[in-house]
């Protein structure tokens, strides 16, 4: 049984949560897709190190081979979004110094703060086999703020080099950002292709109809105007901004924008929405469950993401497999995923009237929406978690088979002692 310490600072846990600590989004849905893919696909047991939500469990079975362990100290809303990671890395220590008698192989999800870099220089420092999935780089915001990328004095650059340079491989969730790893860190070879996955077929099954109409009077949702949805995290990343010009023009159409998400800017959102005076046109949920996204999906005819940065665009994976076509802003990863052709519409960062006029084109059933929807069901194949899965355990045995240590590792030696020879991938 290879045993796996995965650390992110954002894991999806079911239940209800204090939701304004943690709002669902891309690393929270990629980390709990893998998780659960491999503990089906059985011979690994994981413990997911994470964040303690102030009101929630410390600790989470969900199943024999996979628990949550949450690390941190309670907190004050106000002191959540800059105190947290810190505070979840100093609560994380024991763990980590225990690792290496614990677990085979850590593999940790970066966001945008530093401390999963410092785990991962730590680790690497007391001979643990680390792997670092980058789903978000170093102080992204800050970085884009003071325009530092590219610049000598880019302390951002120094940290992230460092500490991907500490870990023995690295995954990059696209083609772009592999290449972009080995041009600022010279990583070569270490670095490893796994785009996030989504499983398909779960947005295929039938849903009652009493759960969506219960989910529209929920959150005041009418049955009887066409759904544009937002389903994201309500930051200045996401593109909020755009969205007040957008209830504008979809209410002049009789359409009504449902907005599927929580973060640090809801109440900027909520007053520039009532500033326009649409009432009865939008609708904020909230946080919402996975289960919940498969019902806005559901009762959606587009979504759209306006994203100023994206290093892949989950969201986007779960609207090809809804069915739903999408608009977004060609972004970082966004205009991998699309594919050739592309796979829904993409439009140049910044051209907001473009992104609202092929909103407004894909509501209806012409030529257009039918060419995306088809080309989305092809595309989002490649995606699939069966791959990730096989790709993430081909990467962990190859690291544990370089280090010579692990279940995996100590397998692999017997194999070479033996039979008198190396062992595969060696």
């Amino acid at each position: 049984m290879l045993r796996i310490l995965r650390i992110t600072p954002h894991f999806y846990r079911p239940g209800r949560w204090p939701v304004a600590f943690d709002p669902v989004g891309g690393l929270q849905n990629q980390t709990w897709t893998i998780a659960q893919g491999l503990d089906t696909a059985g011979g690994v047991a994981q413990t997911v190190l994470t964040t303690y939500i102030p009101g929630g469990p410390r600790h989470v079975r969900l199943s024999p081979r996979l628990e949550v362990k949450c690390a941190g100290f309670w907190l004050p809303e106000f002191a959540a979004g800059p105190l947290m990671c810190f505070t979840w890395f100093l609560a994380a220590l024991p763990t980590l110094f225990r690792a290496r008698h614990d677990f085979d192989l850590v593999h940790i999800h970066f966001n945008h703060s530093i401390w999963c870099r410092v785990m991962t220089v730590l680790l690497a420092r007391l001979g643990m086999p680390v792997v670092v999935s980058m789903n978000t780089a170093l102080w992204a915001g800050l970085q884009h703020a003071l325009k530092l990328k590219g610049k000598p004095y880019d302390m951002t650059a120094w940290i992230e080099r460092k500490a991907l340079k500490s870990a023995n491989r690295v995954v990059a969730l696209t083609e772009r950002y592999r290449l972009e790893a080995d041009l600022e860190a010279g990583l070569g070879r270490r670095v490893s292709v796994i785009a996030d996955a989504v499983d398909a077929e779960t947005f295929h099954c039938p849903l009652p109809v009493a759960d969506l109409r219960a989910f529209r009077a929920e959150h005041g949702i009418p049955d009887d105007r066409p759904i544009v949805s937002f389903i994201g995290r309500i930051s200045p990343e996401k593109g909020w901004q755009d969205l007040p010009r957008l209830v504008e023009r979809l209410s002049a159409k009789g359409v009504f924008l449902l907005i599927c998400g929580d973060g640090p800017d809801r109440r900027k959102l909520e007053t520039a929405l009532a500033a326009i005076s649409r009432p009865g046109s939008w609708a904020i949920t909230g946080f919402v469950s996975p289960e919940e996204v498969k019902k806005a999906f559901r009762i959606s005819r587009v979504m759209v993401l306006p994203s100023r940065r994206e290093v892949l665009g989950s969201v986007l994976l779960e609207a090809m497999a809804a069915g739903v076509p999408a608009v977004a802003y060609a972004v970082g990863g966004v205009g991998d995923v699309a594919g050739i052709p592309p796979a829904f519409a993409l439009v140049e960062q910044g051209e907001r009237d473009e992104l609202i006029g092929r909103t407004l084109e894909l509501l209806d059933d012409g030529p257009t929406r039918q060419t995306f929807v088809r080309r989305a069901r092809q595309r989002v194949r490649d995606f699939s978690v069966d791959l990730a899965v096989s790709l993430t355990l081909k990467l962990y045995n190859s690291v544990l088979a370089e280090v010579g240590c692990g279940s995996r590792g100590r397998t692999e030696q017997l194999a070479f002692q033996k039979d008198g020879g190396p062992p595969d991938g060696a």
